[in-house]
């Protein structure tokens, strides 16, 4: 455990509460609560900070607080009270893992229960926080020799991470339990990487290039978008390393025809535009509240392109009839390569979920294919690191279909070892990105 610091506020905690009860008990996701967060005056950006510490690291470590309450808690909470199980796992958050003192930990902890109008749980709460610091090493000892502890992922991802990359499987799952870097990209139209870099120096921000994407840069300590020099005026995004290589992979040329199939959240619309301002770009996305946010994207970097509000495999609601040179489909998937950036994913990813996804991706993928002119390259991407999203679907795909699989571009061959049989799988935490899949696909002339 970290050494203990000072305290911070009741603020701060409430605030966490809240987010974090979103998650469990109503299912919304992190980003989707962080997108839309309203919070209240007079809480700052240091409260703000703390309670996303909160907020991540309890979801990070949920399997192992879990298990943790269950040796706790005699019997569990009513349905009602899932409010104070939230509660509880803040505590022991604090408790086991964040430099909180252990008296303030508790003591905030029991004033939860307070300000959310449950007072007779405050006993409860205190007698289970105390009860763990005194039994710890019995606990830790007795659920150690499992796995779902262990690991603080749910056992179906632990199984199907063990069955895909048994040699990898352990660095995976400790990957998607670290904190994710803060990359951007650099909007290389306005100026240059380098000159970039030297803005952020002058601003006393530590970052240093991306070895593999020429346009990215990590950031050595996450920050506010907001305090990065000329984000507002479009000279920077936010943008993983891992999805900045779609653009090596579609080798885009001057006027060329081309689709971004599957566009929210616009990062790679954009990356499209910065590559090649004058190609014939279409980007369809279904959601017309995240078409809005790629709107916001392109009007900040000072782009423009056709937007489409559609679902892709609808062509009659979008497709003007005319083939592109390039597509791009960065299908939906079970998002397993950003555990670590999404920790929430752990709590509402299903076992089921997948089947369903591999059949959304093939129709994306063999609808799109007819889209694509001879002599044509179409780009498959998931962030997942799923056989069956990935090199599976694509070897299914390959013996249906008449396709030549593309080399590997030239940035990137020979500086990630090669593990999928088919493709390029990129693991979380392999060059400071998130875990990735790419394919390029090759259509007869």
């Amino acid at each position: 455990m970290q050494q203990k610091s000072a305290n911070n506020t009741k603020s701060s905690r409430r605030l966490a509460f809240q987010w974090l009860s979103a998650v469990i008990n109503d299912g919304r996701s992190v980003n989707d609560i962080l997108s839309r967060a309203e919070v209240s005056e007079g809480v700052g950006s240091k409260d703000i900070s703390f309670a996303k510490q909160i907020l991540f690291g309890s979801l990070r470590y949920f399997h192992q607080i879990k298990a943790i309450l269950d040796q706790l808690l005699e019997k569990p909470l009513k349905q009602k009270d899932q409010d104070v199980w939230v509660i509880l796992v803040m505590g022991i958050y604090q408790l086991r893992y964040m430099s909180v003192p252990d008296h303030a930990a508790i003591s905030e902890t029991v004033e939860l229960c307070k300000r959310i109008k449950k007072p007779w749980a405050s006993g409860l709460i205190n007698a289970c926080l105390r009860n763990y610091l005194r039994r710890v090493s019995e606990i830790e000892t007795k659920l150690n020799h499992a796995k779902t502890f262990q690991t603080s992922h749910p056992n179906w991802i632990i199984r199907q991470i063990e069955d895909d990359w048994p040699e990898r499987s352990q660095a995976i799952l400790t990957a998607n339990n670290q904190r994710a870097p803060m990359t951007i990209r650099v909007n290389t139209l306005k100026l240059a990487r380098d000159q970039y870099l030297s803005q952020l120096s002058q601003h006393s921000i530590s970052a240093q290039a991306h070895p593999l994407a020429s346009d990215g840069i990590v950031l050595e300590t996450p920050c506010d978008v907001f305090k990065l020099p000329g984000f507002e005026s479009g000279q920077v995004t936010v943008q993983d390393a891992a999805a900045q290589l779609v653009v090596d992979w579609l080798d885009l040329k001057p006027e060329q025809r081309v689709l971004d199939g599957c566009a929210a959240p616009g990062g790679k619309t954009t990356h499209i535009l910065q590559r090649q301002p004058s190609c014939q770009l279409v980007s369809v996305e279904m959601s017309e509240t995240r078409l809005l946010r790629i709107e916001q994207t392109l009007e900040r970097l000072g782009m423009q392109c056709e937007l489409k509000c559609s679902d892709i495999l609808e062509l009659e609601n979008w497709w003007d009839g005319q083939l592109f040179d390039r597509i791009l489909i960065d299908v939906p998937c079970s998002a397993s390569g950003v555990i670590r950036r999404n920790p929430d994913i752990k709590l509402h990813r299903k076992k089921t979920d997948i089947a369903a996804l591999v059949e959304i991706q093939s129709q994306i993928l063999r609808k799109t294919w007819q889209l694509l002119k001879p002599g044509g390259k179409l780009v498959y991407a998931t962030c997942s690191i799923f056989k069956l999203e990935n090199q599976l679907q694509i070897e299914n795909f390959l013996s249906e279909n008449e396709a030549r699989v593309a080399d590997l571009p030239k940035s990137i061959d020979g500086k990630l070892q090669p593990s999928a049989s088919v493709g390029l799988q990129i693991f979380p935490g392999d060059l400071q990105m998130d875990g990735f899949y790419l394919c390029g696909l090759e259509k007869p002339s």
